[in-house]
């Protein structure tokens, strides 16, 4: 019993010499500050990961987008997720161009009221723009070849488009829904192909050049036209 009472005295006295060289517990206000400090610190950006992110002065910002990098090295965007009204699409992601804009990407972004494409987008994937119902002006780019079915479909406040001389193809239901007041077509031998304009009343004025096939359906349907 002696023994066990001195062995207890003996690792008391040692625990206690121990404390002696350490220093006074913190308060929790001081362990709180520490470790939110710790919590906020963050690894410095490299210039590399900056220039990886790198896009257009006065672009919408990338956090209002879901896009990708293509193996090829071209970026899409594939679905935008931000608040704004006005977009506007930067025309490359780091090095990566952007040239296209996805199917759906777009689809019932109603607060969505204008939108600026980059010169450098080729492709515009179907149903892209459909719904945006208080989209009242979007450019489609000169590089676009075709438009694909129900790209603006729904676009009740888009009064004016102008299809570019590059597009060479078009498919139905392009622009049904729409309330278009003056339509430009620029390719002289681009022709209707069931866009959804044939219940449109009031009838648009289709603006073409003379002699185009668009202007020959237009005045066959009883459509306003005026040669560019």
């Amino acid at each position: 019993m002696r023994k066990f009472r001195m062995t207890a005295v003996l690792l008391a006295a040692g625990m206690a010499l121990c404390a002696c060289g350490k220093q006074e517990p913190e308060t929790t206000s001081e362990l709180v500050e520490e470790w939110m400090a710790d919590a906020t610190e963050t690894e410095p950006v490299t210039i590399a990961e900056q220039a990886e992110n790198e896009i257009d002065a006065g672009a919408t910002s990338l956090d209002c987008f879901e896009y990708t990098i293509r193996e090829d090295g071209t970026a899409s965007i594939i679905r935008y997720t931000g608040k704004d009204p006005n977009v506007v699409i930067t025309s490359h992601i780091g090095d990566a161009p952007v040239t296209e804009i996805e199917q759906y990407a777009f689809e019932a972004k109603f607060l969505v009221e204008t939108v600026q494409l980059p010169e450098s987008v080729t492709k515009i994937g179907e149903f892209a723009f459909m719904d945006c119902d208080s989209m009242t002006s979007i450019n489609i780019p000169s590089g676009v070849t075709a438009l694909y079915r129900g790209t603006f479909a729904g676009c009740v406040a888009l009064t004016e488009l102008t299809i570019p001389a590059s597009v060479a193809e078009t498919n139905e239901e392009l622009l049904t829904g729409c309330q278009l007041t003056d339509l430009y077509v620029e390719n002289p031998s681009l022709d209707y192909a069931n866009w959804g304009l044939e219940d449109l009343e009031p009838k648009c004025t289709i603006h073409a050049p003379a002699g185009a096939a668009i202007l020959t359906w237009a005045q066959a349907n009883g459509f306003p036209t005026e040669e560019q």
